[in-house]
């Protein structure tokens, strides 16, 4: 499932960037554009990013 329609950035994508150190929507963006057109996906990669940082703190 696409979570940027303006740059075509899947779930997957967005999550390798996470994964590889991306902490920020801004940092999700430099690396795969997602959220740098019309900004409407901005909410679920910062969902996407809350989560795995929830799921880090809770594996510690």
């Amino acid at each position: 499932m696409y979570v940027c329609i303006c740059a075509a950035v899947s779930e997957a994508r967005v999550h390798a960037c996470i994964l590889a150190g991306a902490r920020t929507a801004e940092e999700v963006g430099d690396r795969c554009q997602a959220g740098t057109g019309c900004g409407s996906c901005l909410d679920r990669i910062d969902d996407m990013l809350e989560d795995h940082t929830m799921a880090a703190t809770n594996a510690a």
